[in-house]
């Protein structure tokens, strides 16, 4: 089974710079692939590292989205200079 790389992951791993607007490429290829899994909702999972999570995130923690108006992460609003939350698929 292949294992799946968040963000931050996949950004150390090709060397590449961070930024947000390669974050926001990458979750929407995420999204992208939960949706054509057959995925209906996703939620946010905050930064395993508490000081890194922004409050935007942190509002819409306990939130169940659709998956069709699922924001690519970074969310609108997000004061972080690297975001590192994710989205989980939920039952």
């Amino acid at each position: 089974m292949k294992c799946r790389l968040y963000a931050g992951q996949w950004a150390a791993k090709q060397k590449l710079p961070w930024t947000k607007s390669k974050t926001a490429k990458f979750t929407a290829m995420q999204l992208a692939e939960m949706r054509d899994a057959g995925i209906k909702f996703v939620g946010i999972l905050g930064s395993p590292d508490a000081g890194e999570n922004c409050e935007v995130c942190l509002a819409m923690k306990d939130d169940k989205i659709e998956i069709e108006f699922a924001n690519p992460l970074p969310l609108p609003g997000c004061d972080k200079k690297i975001c590192k939350c994710l989205y989980l698929a939920v039952a």
